[in-house]
């Protein structure tokens, strides 16, 4: 492949940033304005965490979620950032590491994009890790202890 492609090739520049004192509500009305699943969060410009659409949705159906309340209730402290410079190999093995569909991209300074899987599998990445970072990102953990589903019969 020659040289590797960097992080900043790909990655979304146009970010939608929460503040840690909006709402619930305010922060889901953010994502459907701009069809996205994921905003990170700031406090007096510092970047302090970030909140996935899935963890408004959990919370929602778990019957813990309030509306009105501040968004920092809710959203994963442990921020995932990495280079721009980085190579998206790296980011991808970084992505696999870590379970996670998105990282945070930075210029060891301040936030200057989010790098997601999407970017990366609509770039022209060609690596025969792709496949196998990819798994590891999505692998799921059956829990086989509390659900039994039986299928029967479905017709369409």
């Amino acid at each position: 492949m020659g040289e590797k492609m960097k992080i900043e090739t790909i990655m979304s520049k146009d970010l939608i940033i929460g503040e840690i004192n909006q709402k619930v509500s305010e922060i889901a009305e953010l994502m459907k304005k701009y069809d996205i699943g994921f905003i990170p969060i700031a406090q007096n410009k510092h970047l302090i965490g970030v909140v996935t659409d899935r963890d408004i949705i959990c919370s929602t159906f778990s019957s813990e979620l309030d509306s009105e309340a501040k968004i920092e209730r809710y959203m994963t402290h442990n921020v995932l950032s990495i280079d721009k410079d980085e190579s998206i190999e790296n980011a991808l093995k970084k992505m696999g590491q870590e379970k996670v569909k998105r990282l945070i991209v930075s210029d060891q300074e301040k936030v200057v994009g989010i790098l997601s899987l999407s970017d990366i599998i609509t770039s022209e990445v060609d690596n025969k890790e792709f496949i196998t970072e990819l798994k590891k990102i999505w692998t799921i953990h059956k829990n086989i202890d509390e659900f039994h589903t039986e299928v029967d019969e479905f017709y369409l």
